[in-house]
């Protein structure tokens, strides 16, 4: 079955920093950011290390210490496997067998247990990861790809891209307790910080559906720019920021008021966005991306401007910030994971309407 991971490998390519203005046009207010020039980075972003794991890496999430980075990985045909990396030594401590084309991947919040969605066979692993060893195989949707915890650590929410299923899981028994049909293409979620919210990303439907958890019900439906696909939360629950892929020609942010539920701005970047995390201090938002770009986009969040673009290890997929803020942990289907880390300076994030909160990270989005 064709998924997440279906795309062409090239050479890699350098690509420099867009510097956008933005204006706010029509009826709606929605601020659109149009690129005008390009100029070198002004922050310091660089790739630290590069990290090689067995097969094509695919999912990333960071323990909520910040000492542990966990990667599902796996070559096609063969059994996923989910490691383990010591963020200190940027060195793989220990790599486990899990289910066919691992994906999506998210950490408990006392750092004791990882679930790892296996898009391949339909399920999801957890592990224990004092013994790191998988306690329970659980059958979810077709071609499970976003995984999440809640941030009550209640249930675990994945989402299947192929029959468009939000799977919601007890976390206490490890059981299914309910199941949505979301139609369409589900790809990656977020949980707002009270745990009541989800939001799918569709991206057949170019719309983030909006999810009572409690009731079991599509709250509304927003509409969302080419081919929506990462998604992250801000720490207050205020703002999504979501990724667009517009096949291989141009990408975009969309920036998403939850009041509201209202894009606020549109972001463009480079082609082949794909996963997407805000940094916890809520200065910057990163992005990996796919081929043709193959690169790490970095946003500022106070300007909704891209600020630096980091060349990494081809076919770029999902990324996952440590909670210091510091690096930035993204996959590529070239084998390797790859660190990128900054030494700026940030700046503060605006007070000015419409807000841009700090941010949560991924929440265990592609790990978000």
């Amino acid at each position: 079955m064709t998924a997440y991971r279906s795309r062409l490998r090239h050479k890699a390519t350098r690509t420099l920093v867009r510097v956008a203005l933005c204006a706010t046009v029509g009826i709606t207010g929605t601020v659109l950011c149009a690129p005008t020039v390009w100029s070198a980075p002004t922050d310091t972003y660089a790739v630290t290390a590069t990290i090689p794991v067995n097969g094509l890496a695919e999912g990333i999430a960071i323990s909520p210490d910040g000492s542990r980075a966990y990667v599902t990985h796996g070559d096609d045909g063969a059994p996923g496997q989910l490691s383990v990396i010591d963020t200190a030594t940027k060195t793989v401590l220990n790599t486990l067998a899990v289910g066919n084309f691992p994906v999506g991947v998210a950490v408990s919040l006392n750092g004791q247990t990882v679930y790892a969605g296996s898009n391949g066979d339909d399920t999801v692993s957890v592990i224990d990861t004092t013994t790191f060893a998988v306690t329970s195989t659980i059958p979810v949707g077709d071609g499970p790809l976003g995984v999440t915890v809640t941030p009550d650590g209640t249930k675990v929410l994945v989402a299947s891209q192929f029959d468009g299923h939000l799977t919601i899981i007890d976390t206490a028994t490890n059981t299914v307790s309910n199941t949505l049909a979301l139609g369409g293409t589900t790809m990656f979620l977020a949980v707002s910080p009270d745990s009541r919210t989800a939001y799918a990303t569709d991206s057949s439907g170019n719309a983030i559906d909006v999810v009572d958890i409690a009731t079991g019900t599509v709250a509304a439906r927003i509409p969302a720019s080419g081919s929506p696909l990462g998604i992250d939360i801000t720490d207050n629950g205020r703002t999504l920021y979501v990724t667009g892929m517009d096949g291989f020609s141009a990408g975009s942010v969309s920036v998403i008021d939850t009041t509201t539920r209202a894009v606020t701005a549109i972001i463009p970047v480079a082609a082949a966005a794909g996963g997407i995390d805000v940094a916890p201090d809520g200065h910057t938002a990163y992005i990996a991306h796919s081929t043709p770009t193959n690169a790490v986009t970095v946003i500022d969040t106070a300007t909704r401007t891209v600020t630096a673009t980091v060349p990494i290890t081809e076919n770029g997929q999902l990324i996952a910030v440590t909670p210091n803020s510091a690096d930035a942990y993204v996959t590529s289907q070239y084998d390797t994971v790859s660190v990128v880390s900054t030494t700026s300076t940030p700046t503060d994030p605006p007070t000015t309407t419409p807000p841009t909160p700090p941010g949560t990270g991924s929440l265990g989005i592609f790990g978000s």
